[in-house]
Formats: structure tokens, sequence, C-alpha cells
């Protein structure tokens, strides 16, 4: 593969006009996706093709426009299986992904990202979408005033209760238990929150991906096959939509947030204070989500306002029901009073 070169006179290509296009509102910005690739739009419209119900409601769309460019073109050497994705933050604007068969960068200065792409990575549509697509939009979008966080969002009438804790803490499978008892998913892994001009909850409503162990509590999994992800894990992937947990809209203006852990006995709720949850959450961050150290503290502080709770899980997820109920009832209390 060639690399651009500083001797170009577009070394980016920014000038080039790309036959294939997509315009969506992802995340609430305009995103324009371009590429000399029929596939890779596809593949973005598979990704993103659901913003389309922020159409029709304009006050939630940004006046940012973000554009994603991917040229698709041979390399020389052949692929390995599953390519093995790195990511470097070359200055505070910029972020540059490579790997065997593709090298690209995203700059959030231009509102930018352009890749160069083997047609073999983009036919493994799953890896192509997850470790390049999808790693670059968000890349950009993400320093836009949509900072991410390592949290399931469930939801009810535009509230939601953010489920933070690390991996293993039970996020998916109380996530599957709420949207199994007629709460929505807002997100099952990752929300982004964005604070001017109002506050907003933003996820990436699709899937809830769970650990084969879901399979010894929920006897509805016993036949649902297992797929391998493109970060490796072996996961039950089941469609919101297939069963009534997609939410109206992506986003929610009003949230509570709950750190989750593990118990051996019975479930336990307690109340936690901001300034505890931003001590907790921001000394534990994980790579990536460390790049907004600085300004996580003040959303927790915002989140934990209408409610922050601690919450420790028994080995049954359905046991902590009735907590979840709860800490929506004080949630929506409390938005309430404000208003």
């Amino acid at each position: 593969m060639k690399e651009p070169g500083p001797g170009w006179p577009d070394p980016l290509r920014r000038e080039v006009a790309l036959s294939y296009t997509l315009a969506l509102p992802v995340l609430g910005v305009p995103v324009r996706f371009e590429s000399t690739s029929a596939a890779v739009i596809r593949i973005a419209e598979e990704a993103y093709g659901g913003w389309r119900v922020l159409l029709n409601r304009p006050d939630l769309i940004a006046d940012d426009q973000v554009r994603i460019r991917v040229f698709v073109e041979e390399v020389d050497a052949p692929l390995q299986a599953r390519p093995a994705m790195v990511y470097r933050l070359a200055d505070p604007d910029r972020v540059v992904l490579r790997t065997r068969g593709c090298v690209g960068v995203t700059d959030v200065a231009r509102r930018d990202g352009v890749a160069w792409v083997d047609p073999a990575l983009v036919a493994d549509r799953e890896t192509f979408r997850y470790a390049v697509l999808e790693a670059m939009t968000q890349s950009v979008l993400t320093f836009l005033d949509r900072m991410p966080m390592h949290a399931a969002a469930i939801e009810r009438d535009g509230t939601a209760l953010l489920l933070a804790g690390p991996s293993g803490s039970g996020k998916s499978t109380l996530t599957y238990a709420a949207a199994r008892c007629g709460f929505r998913v807002l997100a099952e892994d990752l929300v982004f929150v964005q604070s001017v001009p109002d506050f907003r909850v933003w996820g990436l409503p699709g899937y809830i991906h769970l650990p084969l162990t879901a399979r010894d509590r929920f006897p509805d999994l016993a036949e649902t096959l297992p797929r391998l992800l493109a970060n490796g894990k072996e996961k039950i992937a089941v469609p919101l939509a297939g069963i009534g947990a997609m939410p109206d809209l992506p986003v929610v203006p009003r949230a509570g947030i709950c750190v989750l852990a593990r118990a051996s006995g019975a479930p336990q709720l307690s109340r936690v204070t901001g300034h505890t949850l931003e001590k907790e959450l921001s000394e534990r961050l994980e790579p990536g989500f460390d790049r907004f150290r600085e300004s996580v503290g003040d959303v927790i502080r915002h989140l934990a306002r209408h409610g922050g709770w601690r919450l420790a899980l028994s080995p049954d997820p359905a046991e902590a029901l009735p907590y979840i109920e709860r800490m929506f009832e004080a949630i929506e209390a409390a938005t309430l009073a404000v208003d």
C-alpha cells in the first residue's frame, strides 16, 4: 500500500471526489461517508442507518459537519486473519490507526478522517466496521461534545439509568433482564454525553451481547448461537428490535448513574454522592476513555445530581429489578421537582 507523503500536492486526497457517499446524523452530528467502494457505504449503512430517525428532529442535530473518507486499494502482501489494529495519538487533535492492510488518520480540527484499506479487510465486514469505520467516526465525534463513558443504559419515557462498571461487573446481563421486563435499551456498553447547548445522553442501540454463561439464567437463550465479535470475544448477540427493547430515539435528556459490583449474597443498593462516583470512576478509566480524564468528573457529577447509587448484584440479575424500578422512580421524581 502506498502511503501519502509530504511531497504530494494533496497527500490526504481531500480534493478527490469519491464515487459513493452516504450522509447520516450520527450521535446528532451530520457525518458524510465517502468511498471508492460501494461495499464501504453498505457497511456504513449497516452501522449507522438507524440514525435517520433524527431527520424528523432537526432540533437534535448539531451544526458541525464531519467527513469520513475510505480509499479501497490493493496491498502487496497478503492479509492476516483478523489483523490487530494499532491506534496512536499523534497529537491532541489527530489519531493514527494502522494495521496490516490499513492506514488512516482522523483530525478533529478538520472534522474529518481518511483511510486506505485493502479490499480483503473490507470483505471482513465486522472487523472493518468495528476497527476502522466505527473507530474513525467515533474518534472525531467524541471530541465534538460527545464524551464517551463505559456504561450500559436502560431507558423509560425519556429517562435513562446508566449502569457503570468494569467488564464482567454484570452490565449486559442486568440490561437484558431489564429489557425482558419492559425497559428499553439505549446502550449496552457505551454512551456518549453531550453538555452544550443542552445535557443529553446518546446511545448506540442495536444489540445486547451476552456472555455464554447468560444461558444459565435465561432459558430463552438456550437455542441462540454465539458469534465471534471483531474484538475476539464470543458472545450471544440479541437484537433489541426482536425483544421490543429499541428506544424511540437514541437520546435522552435526563439520566442518573449507578455503579455495579458483584456480591455473593442478596443484592444491596446504596446512595452515593457525585463526588464519590467521580473519584471511583475516574480512577479506573480504561484505555481510550482516559483521554477524557479532565472532563469526565463534571459529567459524572451532573449525572449523579438526579441520582447516584452503588448496586451490589447477586448471581441472579432478576433479583436486582426492584432496585432498578426504585432508581428510576427517584430520578423521575428529582427531574420533575427541578422542572
